[in-house]
């Protein structure tokens, strides 16, 4: 065939067909024959074929269920629009680019894209449990009270180890209104470590306080805890 402008291309040669090589070898030889002799239609192929072999190479596990339904019409719309441009060929590659791009986005999201949030094998290995703060269980909570002839004051404490640090849980009473309290865990070498502080409100110096503390120091360490003011005047102490 010769020809060019007075070829009836549209109804000659299936150009998307022939791109995703979907002609039987019949249809596929009357192409290839057509395109030898046809100018047009052979730089329109090479138009398009760099968005086939895009399409060619999108991953089959990108397509887990298939490429969409309506694949081939919305190639044969895309052919339609492009025969159809008027303008010159930058126009006409601009119209591709954006309808080729849509074929490509439908393509890959009609199926199912995998990655290593959908694995399988991975979605049936056992997960860590979360993490729980680190308490030493075989290691029974001391507690031990004590009050002062002197000041009055009365404490009862509690304290349960953990690993390397204890939750104090402390009842204090016979302290007056106002003053500015400091609970402190005692070591063995006379350090301290704070636990817990708070103001006696009126109720608090009729009724007493209780309060949770925690102290970064291990159990076997703790000598004593105390209760002194924040001007170190001491009110009483227990001996653990």
């Amino acid at each position: 065939m010769t020809s060019d402008s007075s070829s009836p291309h549209v109804d000659q040669l299936d150009i998307g067909g022939y791109l995703l090589g979907a002609l039987d070898p019949e249809a596929t030889r009357r192409a290839e024959e057509h395109l030898a002799g046809c100018a047009r239609c052979r730089a329109e192929v090479e138009s398009l074929r760099t968005w086939a072999d895009a399409l060619g190479n999108v991953p089959d596990v990108m397509l887990l269920d298939g490429p969409p339904e309506d694949g081939d019409l919305l190639w044969q719309r895309t052919l339609r629009q492009i025969r159809g441009e008027a303008g010159d060929q930058r126009r006409r590659r601009h119209a591709l680019t954006g309808v080729a791009a849509a074929v490509v986005a439908s393509a890959v999201l009609g199926g199912v894209v995998l990655g290593p949030a959908n694995d399988p094998a991975k979605d049936a290995t056992a997960q860590p449990e979360p993490a729980t703060p680190s308490v030493a269980a075989d290691r029974p909570a001391r507690s031990t009270s004590a009050s002062d002839p002197v000041t009055g004051a009365r404490l009862a404490v509690a304290v349960q180890p953990a690993t390397g640090w204890v939750r104090v849980r402390a009842t204090v009473s016979g302290i007056p209104q106002g003053q500015r309290c400091r609970l402190l865990v005692v070591a063995r070498d006379g350090s301290t470590v704070l636990a817990g502080g708070w103001l006696v409100s009126e109720r608090g110096a009729a009724e007493g306080v209780t309060l949770d503390g925690s102290a970064l120091i291990d159990v076997a360490e703790i000598d004593s805890v105390r209760v002194e003011t924040t001007d170190g005047m001491a009110y009483v102490s227990a001996k653990l």
